[in-house]
């Protein structure tokens, strides 16, 4: 409905309204302020630095590359991810789970085939933009872990710096003209409801990232698109060829089976901690052969 092609200061905005809902939230006293020891600590401005970035340049990539194009972008945040996590924590994927990573990574890539437009300033946002998304995913839950605070205390701590940079990002990717901009009633009214959407959305995925993992926030990014693929294709007609279905159908398949292996994993490894646990040092009947040795021994 309105034609706002400024993508840095749309993220502007939706960064201010998604800060003044948390804000109402924190005066509501429904979470407690994060403690921030020092700004210059390199893990949490990193953070806040490459949230102001990546935004900015999603929307850019959005704008100018193609749908199927800003797709297969998107599959390459998974492997970045996953590199990132064994560079910084050393976590290793299990042969199953990686197997059926390459599956989703795959099945995306077959649904997404199609148009696959794109410039080249556009491309450049992309592949600027698929690094900085990765470590943003990453680096989020183990900032959130530093601090042991809640997503909500960590928004508010860090989308301050975050917007400060946007705003000096929008200059270099926005185009001439955002001051000529006619304000009507009717652009105020979409563009303030989108940054309320974009605070339940950007709540969610720091949700998903601080509380479960980052590779389950890329997941659900995948899923949520296959979804929405077949939904469209059997409620409104949209038109796919029957490689994108299979493609998406094998997506959703693929996280499911991904999702399933990876609870029994963790069971797995939760039952394994609590047998470690209860498994007593020295058996009873062991402590007690010993009691009547020691008893029975004299110096």
């Amino acid at each position: 409905r309105v034609e706002f092609g400024y993508p840095a200061a749309l993220c502007n905005i939706h960064f201010l309204v998604t800060l003044l809902g948390v804000e109402l939230l924190y005066r509501a006293k429904m979470f407690q302020k994060v403690t921030v020891v020092n700004v210059r600590d390199l893990n949490f401005m990193a953070i806040a630095v490459v949230i102001g970035i990546v935004t900015p340049l999603n929307n850019t990539s959005l704008k100018l590359n193609s749908i199927g194009f800003y797709q297969i972008m998107k599959l390459l945040v998974t492997p970045c991810v996953v590199l990132i996590e064994y560079v910084l924590d050393r976590k290793v994927l299990s042969k199953q789970r990686t197997v059926l990573l390459v599956a989703v990574c795959v099945s995306v890539m077959i649904s997404s085939k199609g148009a696959l437009g794109h410039s080249y300033y556009g491309t450049i946002c992309a592949l600027i933009w698929v690094p900085f998304a990765a470590l943003y995913k990453v680096q989020w839950g183990r900032v959130k872990a530093m601090y042991n605070c809640s997503t909500l205390a960590l928004m508010r701590a860090v989308l301050p710096y975050s917007i400060c940079v946007q705003a000096a990002m929008s200059p270099l990717v926005d185009p001439p003209g955002i001051l000529d901009f006619a304000w009507t009633w009717e652009a105020v009214f979409w563009i303030a409801l989108s940054g309320i959407f974009a605070f339940l959305v950007n709540f969610s995925g720091f949700l998903v990232m601080g509380n479960i993992s980052a590779l389950a926030h890329v997941l659900l990014g995948q899923l949520k698109t296959a979804i929405i693929m077949i939904g469209a294709a059997i409620l409104f007609g949209s038109k796919y060829t029957p490689s994108q279905l299979v493609g998406a159908i094998g997506a959703v398949v693929a996280i499911i089976l991904y999702s399933h292996v990876t609870i029994k994993e963790k069971e797995t490894d939760s039952d394994r901690d609590k047998d470690d646990l209860t498994i007593p040092l020295v058996s009873s009947s062991s402590s007690k052969t010993m009691k009547s040795m020691n008893a029975a021994t004299t110096y």
